[in-house]
């Protein structure tokens, strides 16, 4: 899959893919650092998303890593890892791969997928000595995870959808997403802009999956009556993680004041009731997701907060127990206490 240096220079010059280059430089530390100071592991699948985003930022030198499991035919995934590694010799770049098996793990084998893919580039990227591993993740995919979380009934964090940086396991890899700002028509743009063809997962086309059924179901129409809609729904998220930001601070200082007890924390209710009920449900949310090391946080639904802002809210005296996943809340006539071990 030979490239002619014309068309990754057509590529460079495109006004999209020079947004792109910027925004990564945003996020790996601003126009006054060197591209060789931000080395950068690109995940690529060999899909329109990824490849999209490798010939963007193929003049930075970014080292290109591909990583390959075991949910599908060997034969496809090693023609897609072979594609990778071919476009990243035309471009003159390194190219790293690993496996990962995840076809035995109980549980959800796409998310079981996700985690041990990122685990897998991490440790790579702590190899090579690259401080950042850069995805390609886009407005498309935000918008889905920003539905997903409404219809979850997240609160601002979860419809804040996915952050642009993130830290990537405890090596201090640092995970950046310099496409949320443009939409999967644009990156095959770029793919054929530049002469080159890209693979297709057909378990993206697997309606069964939640995920998959939203993007070729609802957000199609929607895109079809609204172009452009994925990207500014990505501007959306920017702004509801500035104001999750915001209200964390406030939260934080909620937590501060709660009082340890062995199983949990305790507040004087007036302390909560006083506070506007987003930041106390905020800082229930955030004590909670503490007590249990960030697990089941993202299962707590908003209606199970709700309640308990209500009892807080109330006046009432006495006591009510509310169940959360693992823990219960007790609202009582001068206090609030949150307490883990509910199996």
């Amino acid at each position: 899959m030979p490239l002619q240096p014309m068309d990754v220079r057509a590529v460079q010059r495109d006004a999209g893919a020079r947004a792109v280059l910027r925004r990564w430089r945003q996020l790996t530390g601003g126009s006054h650092t060197r591209d060789p100071d931000r080395r950068t592991l690109v995940a690529c699948s060999g899909g329109a998303d990824s490849t999209a985003l490798l010939l963007a930022l193929a003049g930075a030198q970014p080292l290109v890593a591909h990583v390959v499991h075991d949910l599908r035919d060997p034969a496809e995934t090693a023609a897609e890892r072979d594609r990778v590694a071919a476009l990243a010799a035309a471009l003159g770049l390194g190219f790293i791969e690993t496996s990962v098996a995840v076809r035995a793990l109980p549980g959800n084998a796409e998310a079981n997928a996700r985690r041990a893919r990122y685990r897998a580039l991490a440790a790579l990227a702590s190899r090579t000595s690259c401080p950042f591993v850069a995805t390609a993740h886009h407005a498309g995919d935000q918008l889905e995870t920003m539905l997903m979380a409404m219809l979850r009934g997240a609160g601002v964090g979860g419809l804040a959808g996915m952050p642009a940086t993130r830290a990537l396991g405890r090596r201090g890899v640092i995970l950046v997403r310099p496409m949320l700002a443009v939409g999967r028509a644009d990156a095959e743009r770029l793919c054929t802009l530049a002469g080159v063809t890209w693979a297709t997962d057909p378990t993206n086309a697997d309606i069964s999956r939640f995920r998959a059924a939203l993007r070729h179901g609802p957000l199609r129409a929607l895109e079809a009556m609204r172009p452009g809609g994925a990207a500014r729904a990505a501007e959306l998220a920017e702004h509801l993680r500035e104001v999750g930001d915001l209200l964390r601070t406030l939260a934080d200082a909620v937590v501060r004041d709660a009082a340890p007890t062995r199983q949990g924390l305790r507040w004087d209710r007036s302390r909560l009731a006083a506070e506007p009920r987003v930041v106390a449900g905020t800082a229930l949310r955030l004590a909670y997701a503490g007590l249990h090391a960030g697990r089941f946080a993202d299962r707590l639904p908003a209606r199970s907060v709700r309640e308990v802002l209500d009892a807080i809210g109330d006046g009432r005296g006495g006591e009510r127990r509310f169940v959360w996943k693992a823990s219960e809340v007790f609202v009582r006539a001068g206090e609030v206490e949150l307490r883990r071990g509910v199996p």
